[in-house]
């Protein structure tokens, strides 16, 4: 052997708890799921079959295969499978002879189990490696087969205890051991009670953490609008790495990759079904292997995600085997639209943290992350952080640096930052043109980087293409801008220039104009409703003269940030499966 971590090759049927469980059993190894024991023996160093009938089904191809083989042999399910096991065992002992081939072994899951197979086949039998006993506190899942769904009381740390129901097919049992002490309810059911006795560990085995080192993180990032969920996401990975060390590494199906590599992250860059036009279940399929591979290779603690929905390629990935070893944590944000399903949130079943990053206009948040429950919440914790921007990472310039960056002269500037909703402000357009040259006025469109430059503009008019926005507001004289979350804080805690926001509310779109009245009816800034019939000139007028004056805004909230608070939970979430 060379330094190389050892190639085990693994079968068993998908979801199978001891498939998964060998992650654990073997921590150093790379578990490799093969099909074909004479097809893929040249990749590996050793077989793991995790049934009988698995290996009565490939037995001449596992001795032409001429590898060092473990047998993992199983008790019934349910006490009318005791035929049929005692069968199987038999044909097996046969096939064997009296002597195991040279290099083969029989396992089993417990002692008891060894005991009693062993008496049965005549052949030695012991356990598998043991597990280390898991000593965080956590809630009791009684387990029975028989039922689709498991119910269990969990503490929130806050009020009473909750009861919760979850489906555990949707679980890694390296990760079921970690989330919850196991319980077999069905005790017809030998197999489940030493699957259950396995994962719970003994405190006699072995440490199977991972050596000390700063946590992996990977971060999904989904081909959302504009560049929100990247924003937020990268405010939370330098949040991670000032925190711990971490290495974050990025799985972006949004164009905005090389805004990311930028960054100072490593990036790899997906497409999306839509981007190629795949047959979707097929594309989720290669999806889920591809990202299987990177949970082998890169052995994350943590995986995070920025979106309303979970696509199950993530889900079906972590179940595959030596995929196991790590939490999930979603980042949520609130203010969606009152009318957006609430079927979103059933998600939290999936997720060991569900992080909301805070929003100043909470209050009149009436969408259902607010006003729902999601009926399944599997093991998961809420947590809720103050706002999340870039703004604390950021390096900002003195309005002096940053006009002359910006290669800005003297006088008034004002900058127009509508993002990839810059094409439905034609009304709006003119009247700021129209109102910027009258107060003399010089505009500059920011121009997203996932957007074609505007067409069209007025001869006061600049173009630049600004990302992140919040190193340079000190440039400008005032703002105007749609009511995204990221703009919205930025400007809300981090300038105090005159400010016009023009809200959009498409439905892929959180609540914009709540926001944005929110704000209006604080005095923190004026608002501009594309969706209104009322004459609204007089608002753009009275924002350009403020702006032409050098007006300050006094009262908008306090800066408070809270992409490290949220840093240090997945941190702690990550140390839970080293």
């Amino acid at each position: 052997m060379t330094g190389r971590p050892q190639r085990l090759g693994v079968m068993g049927a998908w979801g199978d708890p001891a498939l998964q469980l060998l992650e654990d059993a073997y921590p150093e190894a790379d578990l490799i799921q093969i099909t074909d024991p004479i097809a893929d023996a040249g990749g590996v160093d050793h077989l793991i079959l995790c049934t009988q009938d698995l290996a009565l089904a490939h037995f001449e191809a596992l001795l032409r295969a001429g590898l060092p083989c473990t047998l993992l042999l199983r008790r019934p399910r349910a006490a009318a499978d005791q035929l049929v096991f005692q069968r199987g065992l038999d044909w097996l002992a046969a096939a064997l002879g009296p002597r195991l081939p040279t290099g083969w072994r029989l396992a089993a899951l417990s002692a008891a189990a060894a005991e009693e197979i062993s008496g049965l086949m005549g052949h030695p039998v012991t356990p598998l490696p043991g597990l280390p006993k898991i000593s965080a506190d956590r809630p009791v899942l009684p387990l029975d087969r028989r039922k689709e769904m498991q119910t269990f009381a969990f503490g929130t740390g806050s009020g009473p205890r909750e009861t919760r129901r979850t489906r555990i097919d949707q679980y890694n049992w390296v990760r079921l051991r970690r989330l919850a002490v196991l319980h077999a309810a069905d005790a017809q059911d030998r197999d489940l009670s030493d699957l259950v006795a396995y994962a719970n560990g003994t405190a006699a085995a072995g440490p199977a953490a991972r050596p000390a080192s700063p946590p992996c993180v990977i971060s999904v990032v989904p081909n959302g609008v504009g560049l929100g969920h990247v924003t937020r996401m990268m405010a939370v990975g330098k949040a991670l790495q000032r925190e711990c060390g971490a290495r974050v590494i990025f799985w972006s199906f949004s164009r905005a990759a090389e805004i990311i590599r930028a960054a100072g992250f490593e990036v790899f860059l997906r497409q999306t079904a839509a981007h190629l036009d795949a047959h979707p279940p097929d594309w989720r399929q290669w999806e889920t292997l591809e990202f299987a591979a990177a949970l082998r290779q890169f052995r994350p603690g943590a995986i995070t995600y920025d979106g309303a929905t979970f696509d199950p390629f993530m889900i079906d990935a972590l179940n595959q085997p030596g995929c196991g070893r790590c939490g999930v944590a979603w980042i949520r944000r609130g203010m969606l639209q009152r009318g957006s399903d609430a079927q979103l949130l059933e998600a939290e079943e999936y997720c060991d943290l569900v992080l909301e990053p805070g929003d100043v206009a909470i209050s009149c948040d009436a969408g259902p992350t607010r006003t729902r429950e999601a009926q399944f919440k599997g093991f998961s914790r809420y947590h809720y952080v103050p706002p999340v921007t870039l703004k604390p990472y950021l390096q900002s310039y003195d309005r002096r640096r940053a006009k002359r960056l910006l290669s800005l002269g003297m006088g008034r500037h004002c900058l127009v930052s509508l993002g990839g909703a810059f094409g439905n402000w034609e009304e709006l357009r003119g009247l700021i043109e129209k109102h910027a040259a009258q107060q003399r006025v010089r505009l500059i469109w920011a121009r997203s980087p996932l957007a074609p430059a505007p067409k069209g503009t007025s001869a006061q008019t600049d173009i630049r293409q600004l990302y992140p926005l919040g190193s340079y507001l000190a440039a400008f004289d005032g703002v105007i801008s749609a009511t995204g979350y990221n703009s919205f804080h930025e400007l809300m805690l981090a300038y105090d220039g005159p400010v016009l926001l023009a809200p959009t509310n498409q439905d892929r779109l959180d609540d914009q104009v709540a926001r944005a009245s929110y704000a209006a009816e604080r005095g923190w800034a004026e608002l501009y409703r594309v969706d209104t019939p009322q004459p609204q000139e007089e608002i753009v007028a009275r924002f350009m003269a403020d702006v032409r004056r050098g007006a300050r805004v006094a009262g908008r909230p306090d800066p408070q940030y809270g992409a490290d608070e949220m840093a240090r939970a997945i941190a702690t979430l990550a140390a839970r499966y080293r």
